[in-house]
């Protein structure tokens, strides 16, 4: 058994940011809102943008550098929109996934302190173990705490399945198209299973990873783990559709917006399925999964904060790495949102992933560039059907961009 997990790490780190607020929040409500008819959606996007993933670890496992380089070396402005991107990730998406934490923690412990500081509480206490270890720390925590998700999803998943349509409860809803509805067709586009630039997030775990342990993690091994992590977001993000149907759909129960709110309701998703003797065992996973998602993303958002501005300022690689410089400054900024321009929950999760809509099609664009380009040797290069695959992503999330302004503008 240690020796099959030594050769996966960034797969699983991969699916501790997919598990976050698309899954527990997203397919959730997508099963509560509208039964199985969404279902079609989720598989499709999180099928669509794989090319762009795969990519990531072609071009690590080629190169042995991130994306954060083949970025510098297409244009100023592809390096510019990837900065963008960054400052989203290092501090608004990681303040929504810390929100999410921290509702999940004021559930299970009845804590009477509000949602954002409790937040800053537990950004503060990740980022210090986080300074106090390298990648393999990150890893570790994050590897515990996904598999026995899995498992207990899968489980409440069983559990769940002779729900659906029980009391003559339908398991499709009538969909028609309006506002809410085109709004949650843009979340999941845009999150599902999560943001196109995480594919640039697990170039960079690769990488660490080969430099942490070679022997045992080979190029092979490296698109094995990418393959076992993405398929597993998939799958997961499948599970809680079909609780959120079980359980929810049919029974004129709202699914919360608040982050406390919202927590109660999930443990009650798996708790009604299982039986309520699991709830300690569902708190703690629940608790386990949301806090390895911000673990995650705080490990590897000033890792690559880092390469960028050594990319930006040409800064020899060879330096010693700045990552609690970097720590340090994001733990600030999430500080200012949680305290200070966060006004409703609702309205920061949907901005965040209207970001990772827009974002989506230009950044399978550049990760096609960094895979093609001259340096990559030919057998790590795409196939055709991977790059007719890539420039359908393209298209496709370009559509859902251009419906997204229109929303904006026209209704």
């Amino acid at each position: 058994m240690n020796k099959i997990l030594s050769r996966v790490g960034p797969g699983l780190m991969l699916a501790a940011v997919g598990v976050g607020v698309s899954h527990l929040v997203y397919s959730t409500q997508a099963g509560a809102d509208y039964g199985l008819s969404l279902l079609w959606l989720i598989i499709a996007v999180t099928l669509i943008k794989y090319p762009a993933f795969r990519f990531a670890v072609d071009y690590a496992n080629a190169t042995g550098e991130s994306l954060v380089k083949a970025y510098g070396e297409i244009s100023k402005l592809a390096l510019a929109w990837l900065l963008a991107g960054f400052i989203v990730d290092t501090f608004i998406a990681t303040s929504a996934v810390s929100m999410v934490t921290a509702g999940l923690f004021i559930s299970v412990f009845d804590l009477s302190y509000s949602a954002p500081y409790v937040a800053i509480i537990i950004t503060i206490f990740s980022a210090l173990i986080l300074m106090n270890g390298q990648y393999g720390k990150a890893e570790n925590i994050v590897k515990i705490l996904v598999i026995v998700f899995s498992l207990l999803t899968l489980a409440a998943l069983l559990f769940a399945l002779p729900l659906l349509g029980s009391n003559g409860r339908p398991i499709l809803a009538d969909v028609s198209i309006d506002m809410p509805l085109s709004l949650f067709v843009i979340a999941v586009a845009g999150w599902m299973p999560m943001p196109t630039n995480g594919a640039i997030l697990f170039s960079k775990w690769v990488v660490e990873k080969r430099k942490l342990d070679e022997a045992n993690f080979s190029g092979e091994d490296a698109i094995r783990d990418f393959k076992i992590g993405y398929f597993l977001t998939l799958f997961l993000a499948v599970c809680f559709v079909v609780m959120g149907t079980a359980v929810l759909f049919g029974t004129g129960r709202e699914v919360p917006v608040t982050p406390p709110e919202f927590a109660a309701e999930l443990f009650h998703v798996f708790t009604e399925t299982i039986g309520k003797w699991s709830y300690p065992v569902i708190a703690s996973a629940g608790l386990a999964v949301m806090w390895s998602t911000q673990i995650a993303l705080m490990d590897v958002m000033p890792r690559l904060t880092d390469r960028l501005a050594g990319v930006i300022m040409k800064r020899p690689v060879h330096l010693p790495d700045r990552y609690k410089l970097f720590s340090c400054i994001q733990v600030i900024g999430i500080i200012i949102i949680l305290l200070f321009l966060l006004s409703s929950f609702k309205a920061f999760l949907y901005f965040a992933t209207s970001v990772g809509l827009i974002a989506a099609p230009t950044i399978a664009y550049y990760n096609y560039l960094a895979i093609t380009s001259k340096k990559i040797p030919t057998k790590y290069r795409p196939n055709k059907i991977l790059v007719i695959w890539n420039w359908s992503c393209i298209l496709i999330m370009t559509l859902f961009a251009i419906g997204f302004i229109y929303t904006r503008i026209v209704m």
